[in-house]
């Protein structure tokens, strides 16, 4: 049972080394080659490993080693070490994976389904309570985005069950339905036209004569126009 439990700290041959020292208190190599059935290379590049990690030590007497095991606590400390040097070691990988999560990509969507897969692609892994923000579009695109792109996608969104808030110029007022879940806010002035923002995800669409979606990956972005956003927010009505 105790030889198991030690699967995680030492490898199969330290194993059978040090729970022979264990129980012979003090040994010269022979008597543990003959009870573990070692190689003798096998044996002394094991037992060197296992004085390299602090579980064994030796005296000579004479011209000869006597090895011994040390005490089973040596595991705690062994342990508590490893602890400290992970603690360490967090932060420096933590700087790596920073790097890498400001990195920017952006794919390109085309056409109305294009739209409508590219506003799904970004909230399809939502949780129930995170927060999307958007700037609205412009009063000349009104029925061909609400019934095309817009509405499917807000049956979409309400499913998510995330918090929404919306910023629209004042000609839109009274021109779309209102939704329990989403907050809205007007202002008198131009706006970022058709832009979401959630997570680390920017939308921007064009409503040309072929409409077209950028979907834009990068946290730096994305913070910068949610910083924005609740800049503006604060002060519209």
């Amino acid at each position: 049972m105790v030889y198991e439990e030690l699967n995680s700290l030492l490898t199969e041959n330290e194993k059978k080394i040090y729970i022979e020292l264990l129980r012979l208190g003090e040994s010269t190599a022979s008597p543990i080659l003959e009870k573990t059935g070692l190689q003798n290379s096998v044996f002394y590049r094991t037992i060197h490993r296992l004085m390299d990690k602090g579980f064994v030590t030796y005296i000579l007497r004479g011209k000869i080693k006597h090895f011994r095991a040390s005490n089973p606590e040596m595991f705690l400390a062994q342990e508590k070490r490893r602890e400290l040097e992970i603690k360490e070691l967090i932060p420096k990988l933590k700087e790596i994976q920073k790097v890498s999560q400001n990195k920017t990509t952006a794919e390109v969507f085309i056409g109305l389904k294009g739209l409508v897969s590219m506003y799904y692609e970004l909230i399809s892994d939502s949780k129930p309570g995170e927060e999307y923000y958007f700037f609205g579009f412009p009063e000349r695109v009104l029925d061909d985005a609400m019934n095309q792109v817009y509405i499917p996608f807000r049956k979409y969104r309400i499913e998510k069950k995330l918090k929404v808030y919306g910023l629209l110029n004042t000609a839109l007022k009274g021109k779309i339905k209102q939704f329990s879940h989403v907050k809205e806010k007007y202002v008198d002035y131009p706006l970022p036209p058709n832009m979401a923002i959630f997570r680390d995800k920017i939308v921007i669409v064009s409503w040309g004569d072929i409409p077209t979606g950028i979907l834009i990956q990068s946290q730096d972005v994305a913070d910068q126009y949610k910083t924005f956003f609740n800049l503006l927010w604060k002060n519209a009505k």
